[in-house]
């Protein structure tokens, strides 16, 4: 095989399943064992794989629409080299280059406080980019094809919108570029891509931790004193519930402490039967409107151009 092809696979295979993936096989192994803590804990009365993988949620058609879309959004990442990693690196190794040589050398203590730095508005961006999704009814279509799925898998993560995705990979990738270029020029002076790229990676303990069972049908709650601390599994299967009660709550990705500020916390006092899709303001469930893969990338222009219209009223 050709060097060109060797290459080509690599970033194919890296695009797919890479460790800026949540489908790694490394987060994915992550994503067992911890179930398995779960299962013996809880002692569900069945096996521990048929437990894990049920088929009612793996061969229905909701999944099988999260898998088209998956696809769908890495073979544009692929292509388009859309991702916010790839913004934020772009960016603040740009800046950084036109700045001035910082009195301060780079150390570990540096970059640990750079890596926290960045998760911390990251977050925060990320937490009023989803906030706005669910709340400016010209942008919410696009989410809604995230949050019209009927049954959850770590796939779930990769349903969405490419219009959601190309604003929110854009506005955090600026966003948090700009933040990492101005503190590094501050902290640890002139630095290469490789030192910029590595503080993002912040995000690799997140996914080892059960990022991945955010979601899925594995309750794992981490108890109300740490949920005001960091956004569990279990709250983030309660912002996709269809119950009212959850209605615009636990926006966040990574902290709670966004939404506790915010108003937006719910922190479930012991484990919740939930259903997930989309349901109406009135509590009522609305029709699968994404039942095939053409709907669910065209239907959210339509909704989205009859909400302007209505905005223009």
């Amino acid at each position: 095989m050709s060097e060109t092809l060797l290459d080509t696979f690599d970033l194919t295979l890296g695009t797919f399943f890479g460790l800026g993936v949540r489908l790694s096989p490394l987060y994915l192994v992550a994503f067992v064992l911890i179930a398995f803590l779960v299962f013996r804990k809880s002692k569900p009365g069945q096996g521990f794989w048929a437990w894990l993988f049920p088929a009612a949620i793996y061969r229905h058609a909701s999944h099988w629409m999260d898998i088209k879309l998956f696809v769908f959004d890495r073979l544009i990442a692929l292509f388009a080299g859309l991702s916010a990693l790839a913004i934020t690196t772009g960016t603040a190794s740009g800046i950084v280059e036109r700045l001035a040589e910082s009195p301060f050398s780079g150390s570990f203590q540096a970059i640990a406080i750079m890596a926290f730095a960045t998760l911390i508005i990251n977050d925060f961006v990320a937490y009023w980019v989803h906030r706005i999704s669910h709340q400016w009814q010209v942008f919410w279509p696009f989410h809604a094809v995230h949050h019209s799925a009927e049954v959850m898998s770590p796939i779930t993560n990769y349903r969405k919108h490419p219009v959601y995705v190309l604003i929110s990979v854009v506005v955090r990738g600026l966003v948090v570029g700009v933040f990492q270029a101005l503190v590094f020029a501050l902290m640890v002076g002139r630095v290469d891509i490789w030192m910029i790229g590595s503080v993002n990676a912040a995000y690799f303990i997140f996914h080892v931790l059960g990022s991945n069972l955010r979601h899925s049908h594995v309750w794992f709650s981490y108890g109300p004193v740490l949920e005001r601390i960091l956004i569990s599994p279990a709250q983030h299967q309660i912002h996709h519930s269809t119950n009212i009660v959850h209605f615009n709550k636990n926006f966040g990705e990574v902290l709670a402490i966004w939404d506790w500020m915010f108003g937006t916390l719910y922190i479930p006092k012991a484990r919740e039967d939930l259903s997930f899709g989309l349901t109406a303001v009135s509590g009522q469930k609305v029709v699968q409107p994404h039942a095939t893969f053409l709907k669910a990338l065209l239907v959210p222009f339509r909704d989205s151009a009859r909400a302007m219209a209505r905005k223009k009223r």
